[in-house]
């Protein structure tokens, strides 16, 4: 079984609403009782997501929104279905024939290297060399079966990190952060939960757009020489969903047998080496449908993916991803398909949800993998610019208050806090974690009433401004008043605790805030 069509082939491992676990093919999409996809790896899972996204955005994309509609009304269409994947039958090959999926089109003349590589959480070269593969033992994924090394092809060259002289990022840079929309429902039939982020597309399919949409059809387009990058304009947009800038070939006649590392079946075809080399494509100006943006609010500034950050996402994040936000340096730009879900106002028949996800790469490095589920909001039901307002001061004070209480610890653990030096992250962390709860519980009123015009959403918040402040200074007396060593530090706390509550009590934010429920109420009574 090395080589099977990843159209045909059984090779997704899956979820039914029984709860029994089963492998299915993309053909089997348009089955009701298909729920989930149910991979052992948190990367695999989310990639296995993205794979699928792309295949329907490809195959099977809707010409406007009324045909969207019309599909999650009534379901896939069991004849168009397998005619429409049939189109890119030659790009779905996945085996040691050329062209073969994600694999470059030529024989790379290179030394073989172990299939760990395929994986971004194993140990490199250099980590391996000085004998750091502590937490990720060298010897964790030697054998891999071939339905695992497809998935292991896709989730690299969708997250492609940064690996040496010449081996390029992915199109959205290394570890890029991903947001789908996601029904709430988590029961919803797996390709719901697909639809959900595929956006209408003008131009059909054609076979000489096969070459342009996936690299591995033709010679690679090597980046050795400066100017010969891939951009939307030289290639075919649809290319965001199947990019390819590592040159990887799978050395077929190495194999073993056993159990997979990775998902544990016996095969009779475990895969063991690989081949790579650098060079390969390299990615210009593109805008992934999947991603948010930053952009520098400094003229000219180009757009940049977001990208996983130690902590992982908050809710100080929320607003961003979802409607835009701004601060003082940067604009947030949601993803492509999280904009089309708002503007449009979807008739879905329930509340939907964005599911984040990615990795955190210090360069080659993969220091955690984060994944978060945030709240969505229907542009039709709410004021967005009156929303954003609130939310923005919201997240604001929460913010200055977290600077504040950092601050408020030095100068009460330390004697000279200008000179402290350490790292702080376990204490921002741990605040916007502590605190999305109370967000949670205020974010509906801000929804359902924008302009504050209604007792209860004022009145929320008063008690979110109050939970903020009463958790700010249980955390610094919890941290500073546990058991002071002397009757001079103690005094040194108290100073701390009194310029806390000065600092925190007197800032402009905090009053911006009480003004918007003072307005809220005068526009009630007018």
């Amino acid at each position: 079984m090395l080589s099977f069509s990843l159209l045909t082939e059984p090779w997704l491992p899956a979820i039914n609403q029984a709860g029994q676990h089963q492998k299915i093919s993309p053909l089997q999409l348009a089955d009701e009782d298909i729920i989930d996809l149910a991979y052992p790896r948190a990367d695999f899972q989310g990639a296995a997501y993205q794979f699928l996204i792309g295949l329907l955005q490809t195959t099977y994309a809707p010409e406007d929104e009324e045909e969207w509609q019309e599909v999650w009304d009534e379901g896939f269409d069991d004849q168009r279905w397998p005619q429409a994947l049939a189109m890119v039958e030659s790009a779905m090959q996945f085996g040691p024939e050329k062209p073969a999926f994600l694999q470059d089109f030529a024989t790379l003349e290179t030394d073989n290297s172990p299939i760990s590589g395929l994986l971004i959480d194993s140990p490199g070269g250099n980590t391996l060399k000085l004998n750091k593969d502590h937490f990720v033992k060298r010897s964790y994924y030697q054998r891999i079966c071939p339905h695992c090394a497809a998935m292991a092809l896709f989730t690299v060259q969708t997250n492609s990190p940064a690996a040496g002289a010449g081996f390029r990022t992915s199109m959205r840079g290394g570890g890029p952060m991903t947001t789908l929309v996601m029904p709430q429902n988590a029961e919803r039939p797996l390709w719901q939960k697909l639809w959900l982020n595929v956006i209408p597309q003008e131009k059909p399919l054609t076979a000489a757009d096969l070459p342009l949409i996936f690299p591995w059809l033709a010679a690679t387009r090597s980046s050795e020489k400066a100017g010969n990058s891939v951009t939307p304009e030289n290639s075919h947009p649809l290319q965001a969903y199947w990019g390819m800038p590592r040159r990887v070939e799978i050395d077929f006649n190495q194999t073993a047998s056993g159990n997979c590392d990775i998902c544990g079946e016996e095969s009779a075809d475990l895969l063991t080496q690989i081949r790579n080399k650098n060079y390969g494509v390299q990615y210009e100006g593109w805008i992934h449908p999947l991603s948010p943006y930053r952009q520098a609010l400094k003229e000219g500034s180009p757009l940049l993916p977001l990208k996983g950050q130690p902590g992982g996402l908050a809710y100080k994040d929320w607003l961003g991803l979802l409607l835009g936000g701004e601060d003082k340096f940067n604009r947030t730009v949601p993803a492509k398909i999280v904009r089309e879900q708002i503007v449009t106002g979807r008739r879905v028949g329930e509340k939907t949800g964005l599911w984040c996800f990615g990795y955190d790469m210090d360069n080659a490095k993969a220091r955690c993998w984060y994944q978060h589920r945030l709240p969505m909001v229907v542009a039709n039901s709410v004021d967005t610019p009156a929303l954003v307002e609130t939310i923005e001061l919201v997240v604001a004070l929460a913010s200055v208050g977290l600077s504040l209480l950092r601050q408020a610890l030095k100068e009460a653990w330390f004697t000279t806090p200008k000179e402290a030096k350490g790292d702080f992250s376990a204490v921002d962390i741990a605040y916007w974690q502590e605190t999305e709860g109370y967000f949670r519980t205020l974010l509906p009123h801000l929804v359902q009433d924008a302009h504050r015009q209604l007792p209860q959403t004022r009145e929320a918040l008063q008690r979110w401004s109050s939970a903020m402040y009463q958790h700010i200074f249980g955390i610094f007396d919890a941290q500073t008043l546990a058991n002071p060593d002397s009757a001079q530090e103690l005094l040194r706390i108290l100073r701390a605790r009194r310029r806390l509550d000065k600092e925190y009590n007197k800032q402009k934010v905090l009053k911006e805030l009480k003004s918007l429920m003072v307005i809220g109420k005068e526009v009630q009574h007018a």
